[in-house]
């Protein structure tokens, strides 16, 4: 059922006009990658957080989300691949125009080099 709804719902609603249903499907993306990381933590959709890094105003949702899952230590192993494909991106994010990403991209990669 989870993954039908993915598919319903979230591959057409994370680049919606709307920036709340944006925000409300990569802050759910990050909730279910945590709570089911068997069927989740997986790169079909990690992708979706790493495209979202480049979205003017998803920055700050995505980079928490991230957050989130960077703190679990047994993510790791499986994060590595995005770490590597993302990094560059997430490296240009501590010279955000907003303080507030910039701030948090810091702590995420604070979270990383542990």
């Amino acid at each position: 059922m989870m993954n039908a709804t993915f598919r319903g719902v979230f591959v057409h609603r994370y680049r919606d006009q709307l920036p709340d249903i944006r925000a409300a499907c990569i802050v759910e993306l990050g909730l279910w990658m945590k709570t089911d990381p068997e069927n989740f933590l997986k790169d079909e959709f990690l992708k979706y957080l790493g495209w979202t890094l480049h979205d003017r105003v998803m920055r700050l949702q995505c980079v928490r989300a991230l957050q989130g899952l960077y703190q679990e230590k047994e993510f790791i192993g499986r994060l590595e691949l995005f770490t590597s494909r993302f990094k560059e991106r997430m490296l240009s994010m501590v010279l955000d125009k907003d303080p507030d990403v910039a701030v948090e991209a810091v702590n995420l990669l604070l979270m990383i080099q542990q």
